[in-house]
């Protein structure tokens, strides 16, 4: 989709005037973060599960504030919490295990690393409802009142109007495979420069996304480390924000080239959809637009 170049120049100067405030992390939040992280998660062969961490967290309060208050402020994310082990299984009752399907692939991440991922998506996700530039109305997931139900109310109630003027609405619904591996890490950061956002968040982004490793295991073996080209984790706690923060300006531009064209998305689920009463034309524009959107 783009290039993977991870050669990338941040001209601060030109986010000086930031238009998306950026608030500093504090304590509360990483409280709030740690405390209600699921104790039974699945976790890495380290052991440490967020029972244990919420545990320690009590016994070393302001060591646990100390680290993760410097490193998000200093734009870091450990190298050691961008090794990830993922491990393939086998579905059950499967008649065939040479064909790909029938396997799943998990992904066990470091709980501490969790904790600093889900307090960066908290403060987005909290960015994005109190500054409408970050992300569109219609893009759905990781928002308040942005569910899976509330995207079907909204093409519920569109069908309900166009029916009251007599017209017919046409949708196409697409759900797009692999997102998450054709995220360009180069593509995201020009974004995160246009939207104005500040520079402390575009390096942290930055160094998360950057030489991450990865461990595989299947049948009780496991493959030595290696690095990996895919941007976004689909496993990550931050990876849905960012990916939405990725396709930001898609639907926009798709809008304003077709006339009466409306969308909505669910992460990869995509809804296009048109009021017209030619159902010829509805159907040719929807093509188009799909075209133009995809390729």
């Amino acid at each position: 989709m783009y290039s993977s170049s991870l050669k990338i120049q941040i001209n601060e100067e030109l986010l000086l005037n930031e238009s998306i405030q950026w608030s500093r992390v504090i304590k509360e939040k990483i409280k709030h973060v740690i405390n209600f992280s699921a104790f039974r998660k699945a976790f890495k062969s380290d052991d440490m599960s967020f029972a244990i961490i919420q545990w320690m967290y009590k016994t070393i309060l302001k060591i646990f504030n100390l680290v993760y208050l410097n490193l998000i402020e200093n734009n870091y994310h450990s190298k050691i919490w961008r090794e990830d082990t993922k491990i393939i299984l086998k579905k059950s009752n499967k008649l065939n295990y040479s064909i790909s399907k029938t396997y799943r692939i998990i992904t066990l991440l470091n709980c501490l690393n969790k904790v600093a991922e889900k307090i960066i998506a908290v403060q987005l996700s909290y960015t994005a409802e109190i500054n409408d530039k970050l992300l569109n109305f219609d893009q759905m997931k990781d928002r308040k009142q942005r569910s899976a139900i509330n995207a079907v109310l909204n093409l519920v109630h569109d069908a309900q109007m166009m029916k009251s003027r007599e017209n017919m609405l046409i949708c196409l619904l697409l759900n797009v495979k692999e997102v998450f591996d054709h995220v360009a890490l180069k593509q995201l950061i020009k974004i995160l420069i246009k939207l104005k956002i500040s520079v402390n968040l575009i390096n942290w982004v930055k160094c998360f996304l950057q030489n991450r490793i990865i461990d595989l295991a299947f049948d009780d073996e496991c493959q030595k480390s290696k690095k990996i080209s895919t941007e976004i984790s689909q496993d990550s706690f931050i990876s849905l924000i960012l990916f939405l923060i990725y396709i930001r300006y898609l639907f926009s531009k798709i809008r304003a080239k077709f006339e009466n064209l409306q969308s909505l998305s669910y992460i990869d689920d995509v809804m296009l959809y048109i009021e017209r009463r030619n159902i010829d034309k509805n159907v040719k524009i929807l093509k188009n637009a799909a075209k133009i959107t995809f390729t």
